[in-house]
């Protein structure tokens, strides 16, 4: 193995309280915003953005094509009826959910180790929301000097388990597929990889009792050092 990528959330960092689909915080997130906008809570224009928001929820109505935030953000205006600065609204949604991003204990122990063995290490990462890759380097930046690469799904213009995005991380990490592993926790992860011509390991640290054809799986990430001695 000549590199590694990694999948970011619930992989190498999580937001804390947070669920994988954000629907049941849509109203807070929203409310935020129109606070910010001095509108005030408004329960109509909630409901008509959390409409639109739901249209581009991947984990309720998948998609394997990318948005973008601003394009979302933009539908958002368009429904309030309002001419505002989409870019504040777009940063004011996203840290209403950041401010509760953690990265896991065993994150920057084992990148450090592969860094000091001259692996390539790169980030491939579905993001929610069409959120911009500024949004994400917010989200790795306690660990981002040992990463080499990173790449969103706004990047590729599709999500996983298309393929594009892998082959994309391996051309961008200087390594043909077949000398790499990719890691992650969900099955679209293990399919894109396995896909790409990958070796596809699962991180499982809440044990589920999951097959999806994963070449290896694991409870902790440092249990990759194995792989590379």
């Amino acid at each position: 193995m000549e590199a590694i990528g990694f999948d970011l959330g619930d992989t190498l960092i999580y937001y804390h309280n947070v669920p994988l689909s954000w629907t049941n915080l849509y109203e807070d997130a929203l409310a935020g915003i129109l606070d910010d906008m001095e509108i005030g809570k408004n329960e109509a224009l909630i409901i008509e953005a959390t409409k639109v928001l739901n249209k581009y929820n991947a984990r309720s109505t998948p998609r394997d094509y990318e948005v973008k935030d601003t394009d979302i953000f933009q539908e958002i205006h368009q429904v309030w009826g309002i001419d505002k600065n989409v870019k504040r609204t777009i940063r004011k949604f996203f840290s209403f959910f950041q401010q509760e991003s953690r990265v896991f204990e065993d994150t920057i122990p084992i990148l450090k180790y592969l860094k000091e063995r001259d692996i390539k290490i790169g980030i491939l990462t579905d993001v929610p929301y069409g959120m911009s890759r500024e949004l994400v380097l917010k989200d790795i930046e306690e660990f981002k000097q040992y990463i080499d690469i990173v790449i969103t799904s706004v990047d590729v213009g599709y999500r996983k388990p298309r393929s594009e995005g892998f082959i994309q991380l391996a051309s961008q990490l200087g390594c043909s597929p077949q000398h790499m592993c990719y890691v992650g926790n969900e099955s679209k992860d293990i399919t894109g990889a396995k896909r790409s011509g990958m070796k596809g390991i699962l991180i499982n640290r809440t044990l589920q009792d999951v097959q999806w054809d994963q070449d290896l799986t694991m409870t902790k990430l440092d249990e990759i050092e194995e792989l590379f001695k």
